[in-house]
């Protein structure tokens, strides 16, 4: 079950050492993003799937590209396997590729 979250802990950093910081680098200002948290511990059952049996030559970012037409949409399908890298596939493996991808990523982001 892929659980992706920062393992690092939450630091606190005080306003003095903060502005210092910035200072230093000759900054106005930091942007920080959120992060999304991925986490799908359901089953695959749960989805409508398409088997797609690996072979020579399959890549995960080509799987995307070919049902998705997007090739970075390549962890979908990589966290609906629980397999996060083209090394964890054998030839003759059944990959499922999720049908209906905006149902699964509703699922899967927290």
């Amino acid at each position: 079950m892929p659980f992706y979250k920062n393992n690092q802990g939450k630091r606190t950093i005080r306003k003095e050492q903060f502005e210092e910081f910035l200072n230093d680098r000759d900054l106005e200002k930091i942007v920080i993003f959120d992060n999304y948290v991925f986490n799908f511990s359901g089953n695959e059952n749960d989805f409508r799937y398409i088997e797609h049996i690996w072979s020579r030559g399959d890549r995960l970012y080509k799987l995307a590209h070919r049902y998705y037409k997007n090739k970075d949409l390549f962890w979908v399908i990589s966290l609906f396997n629980k397999k996060p890298t083209d090394a964890d596939y054998q030839y003759g493996d059944i990959v499922y590729i999720p049908a209906n991808l905006s149902d699964f990523l509703r699922e899967v982001r927290k």
